[in-house]
C-alpha cells in the first residue's frame, strides 16, 4: 500500500479564493489557470495551491527547471477525502513515491471548476530526495489533470499539456503597506511608453523622455508600480528611471513621441545627461510592486530636481516578434508627507566590455568586482554618516548560476545577500531580514560564478542579452552623492595570461577606442595584435578556463568611482590600480544544511539587502 496522506474534508461548491492567511501570492501559469499562496517561517513553509481541475495537481522543486533530480508533492480530492504524496523524480517518467513523506496536507477541497490544497513542510528535511527551501532562486514546477489516480496505489494520470516551470523566492522578505500606514495624501503619476513599437532583434534598450509633476516642494516616492501591456510580459525585461538635472533647454518630446533607441544618433544628445542624474527607480521582471520601508522614501521636487526624467526599457524578444507595439511604464506613488531618510542606490559591478571574459566549457567559472575603500570613504566623509543598507538586487545574464554580495570588514568576510540557483529571468530586489550599515574601511564584494559547458566560445561583457555582466544595485539611506564604485580586470594582466608583455594602454593615458581594439606592443611576434585578437586566439579548454579564473582574480584590477555632479569628490583620482581583497576570515560555510539540494542554504544571517543603483553609462544602462 502506498504511504498516502489522506484528509476528509467537506465538498465546496462555488470559485477558489486566495488564501487570505498568507503572506505571498503567485501565479504559476499565463492564463491563472494554477495560483499559490504560502507563509513560512524559520522552520517551515505552508503553501496553498489551487488549480482549475477536478482532477489531480502537482508542485515540484527543480534545481534547473527541469523534471529530473525534482522534489514533488502531487494530490487531489476524491468522494470527499484529500489525499497527497512526496514524491521525487530521477527521470522524465512518471515520479516514484518517496519512501520519506515529508509534506503534511493541513486541508483540502474541490468545487465546480477548481481542487485547493493546504500543505506544509520543513524547510530542510534532511532527505536526500527533498530539495532545500531557501533564499535561492526556486524553479517551481506546476501540473495537473482532469482525472483523479484510480486508488492509492495507482501514480496520477499524465499532465499532457497542462504543465510549466516557473521561477519564484520563496523566503523573499517582502515590505507591506499596510491602509493604515498609508499618507494621508497619496499621488500617483504614470511615466509609460507612447505606442513605442518594439524592434524585431534580440536586444533593445528603448529611452523616453518625460515631464513630472511640477512640485514646489520635496516629497516623497514610497511605491511604484509595474504598468506592462498584455501580451508583452514575456519581453519588458527591465525598467530603469533616471532623475534629470536641470537644462531648461533640453530637447522637448510631446507626450506622444514613442522615443529613441538608447546610445544611437537619433537619441538627442541631451538626454543622455539624465544618465548623469541620480536613478530614480530600477524595476525588473518577476519583482512586482517595489515598497520602500516606512521610514524611507525617494525625493523628487527637491533642490536637486531639474523636473524631468528619462526611462529606459529593455526589451528582451529573443522569438524576433515584430509588429509589437508597446506602452508599458511604472506609476510612482508619492507624498508630501516627507519620511525620516532619503533612498539612495549604489551599483557595486564590473565594466560591462570586453574586460569580463567568460571561456567557454566552464562549469564554475568565477569573476569578482569590489568598491575601492578609498572611493567609499571619500563619499562618506563629504556626506558625513556611515550607509544604511536594505535591500539588494543581484543582475547578470544568462549564464550566471550563482551571485552574491558580501561585507569584507577588518578581514572578515559576511555574506550581505547571494542566490546560488540565479535566474535571468527573475530579477528581484531582495529585502534584508536586518539592515546593514556600511562604515568607513569596509570593502563591499560582487561576486558571480557561470556556467558554459554548452559553449565552444568566450562570451564577453556587454548590453545585449547574451552577453554577459556582474552587477550588483544596493538600496541604502541616507542618499549620498555616489552613484557606483567597481573594478575591472586589467587588460594587461588579461592579456599577459596569452603572452603579451606590453600593451598601449594605461590608467594614466587610457586608450581612447574599445578595450577590444587596444594594440599590442610586445613581443614582437604579436606586435599590432589588437586585444581581441589575442583574446580570440586562446584555445580553451576546461582546465584553462579554471586557471584563467585564478589568473584574473591574483592580478591587477582598475577601481571605477562615479558621483553625481553634486559631489565634490574628485572620482577620477580614485581610478588606480588596485588588488582584489582576499579576506583573511572567508564567509561561513552554511550550518545545518543536511540536503542535496544544489542551491546552498546560504549564511542565513540577519543581514540581507534590496535596492539599486547607478554605475556608469555603461553598466547603469545595461541591468
Amino acid at each position: 500500500m502506498v504511504n498516502i496522506l489522506i484528509v476528509v474534508i467537506l465538498v465546496y461548491v462555488g470559485s477558489a479564493s486566495a488564501a487570505t492567511d498568507h503572506t505571498h501570492h503567485e501565479v504559476l501559469d499565463e492564463n491563472g489557470d494554477f495560483t499559490l499562496s504560502w507563509k513560512f517561517d524559520d522552520v517551515n513553509i505552508e503553501f496553498e495551491a489551487q488549480a482549475k481541475t477536478r482532477g489531480w495537481l502537482g508542485l515540484g522543486l527543480s534545481p534547473n527547471g527541469g523534471m529530473p533530480g525534482s522534489d514533488i508533492v502531487i494530490g487531489w480530492v476524491k468522494e470527499g477525502q484529500a489525499y497527497l504524496t512526496d514524491r521525487y523524480a530521477n527521470e522524465k517518467a512518471q515520479p516514484p513515491v518517496d519512501e520519506s513523506q515529508d509534506w503534511e496536507l493541513l486541508s483540502g477541497y474541490e468545487n465546480d471548476t477548481h481542487t485547493v490544497l493546504r500543505f506544509k513542510r520543513k524547510l530542510q528535511t534532511c532527505d536526500d530526495r527533498d530539495r532545500t527551501i531557501n533564499k535561492d532562486t526556486q524553479r517551481v514546477l506546476w501540473a495537473w489533470n482532469d482525472q483523479d489516480p484510480l486508488d492509492d496505489t495507482t501514480g496520477p494520470v499524465y499532465h499532457g499539456e497542462n504543465r510549466g516551470v516557473r521561477s519564484s523566492l520563496f523566503l523573499n522578505k517582502e515590505v507591506n503597506i499596510e491602509d493604515e500606514s498609508l499618507p494621508n495624501d497619496v499621488r500617483s503619476h504614470d511615466v509609460l511608453m507612447s505606442n513605442t513599437q518594439v524592434p524585431s532583434k534580440r536586444t533593445t534598450y528603448w529611452c523616453k523622455l518625460f515631464d513630472m509633476p511640477k512640485l514646489q516642494e520635496k516629497h516623497h516616492i514610497f511605491k511604484v508600480q509595474p504598468v506592462i501591456t498584455p501580451g508583452n510580459e514575456g519581453v519588458v525585461h527591465h525598467i530603469l528611471l533616471y532623475k534629470c538635472h536641470t537644462n531648461p533647454n533640453r530637447t522637448a518630446a510631446p507626450q506622444e513621441h514613442p522615443g529613441h533607441d538608447c546610445f544611437t544618433e537619433n537619441m538627442p544628445l541631451d538626454w543622455r545627461e539624465c544618465y548623469q542624474g541620480s536613478l530614480l527607480v530600477v524595476w525588473a521582471v518577476g519583482t512586482g510592486d517595489i515598497s520602500f520601508p516606512d521610514h524611507v522614501g525617494y525625493p523628487i521636487g527637491d533642490e536637486d530636481d531639474g523636473g524631468q526624467v528619462m526611462m529606459e526599457v529593455h526589451y528582451d524578444n529573443p522569438l524576433l516578434k515584430d509588429g509589437m507595439m508597446d506602452n508599458s511604464g511604472l506609476s510612482i506613488v508619492y507624498t508630501p508627507e516627507l519620511r525620516q531618510h532619503d533612498v539612495g542606490i549604489l551599483a557595486v559591478a564590473s565594466l560591462s566590455d570586453y574586460t569580463l571574459i567568460v571561456p567557454p566549457y566552464a562549469k564554475d567559472f568565477k569573476t569578482e568586482s569590489f568598491c575601492n575603500q578609498e572611493c567609499f570613504d571619500a563619499f562618506m566623509d563629504e556626506a558625513g554618516e556611515s550607509m544604511h543598507v536594505f535591500g539588494d538586487l543581484l543582475h547578470a545574464h544568462l549564464l550566471a548560476r550563482k551571485m552574491r554580495t558580501t561585507l569584507i570588514r577588518d578581514g572578515v568576510e559576511t555574506v550581505l545577500a547571494q542566490d546560488d540557483n540565479y535566474d535571468f529571468n527573475l530579477q528581484y530586489i531582495r529585502m534584508l531580514d536586518e539592515e546593514v550599515i556600511i562604515q568607513k574601511g569596509d570593502m563591499i564584494t560582487t561576486q558571480c560564478t557561470y556556467n558554459s559547458e554548452h559553449l565552444n566560445q568566450a562570451v564577453y561583457g556587454g548590453a545585449g542579452t547574451e552577453n554577459e555582466m556582474c552587477q550588483s544595485y544596493l538600496f541604502y539611506y541616507p542618499r549620498m552623492n555616489m552613484s557606483s564604485c567597481g573594478t575591472f580586470p586589467h587588460p594587461q594582466h588579461i592579456l599577459s595570461f596569452a603572452g603579451v608583455e606590453e600593451i598601449e594602454y594605461s590608467l594614466d593615458t587610457p586608450w581612447l577606442g574599445w578595450v577590444n581594439t587596444i594594440p599590442v606592443v610586445k613581443p614582437d611576434s604579436m606586435f599590432n595584435m589588437t586585444y581581441a585578437d589575442v583574446v580570440e586566439s586562446i584555445v580553451w579548454d576546461q582546465d584553462k578556463a579554471e586557471r584563467f579564473s585564478q589568473h584574473i582574480r591574483a592580478g591587477t584590477f582598475a577601481a571605477t568611482c562615479g558621483g553625481s555632479t553634486q559631489s565634490n569628490v574628485d572620482t577620477v583620482s580614485y581610478t588606480k590600480e588596485v588588488r582584489y581583497p582576499t579576506p583573511t576570515v572567508p564567509a561561513a560555510a552554511p550550518e545545518g544544511v543536511c540536503s542535496t539540494s544544489t542551491g546552498t542554504a546560504g549564511p542565513q544571517m540577519s543581514f540581507l539587502l534590496p535596492l539599486l543603483s547607478i554605475m556608469s553609462c555603461s553598466i547603469l544602462s545595461t541591468l
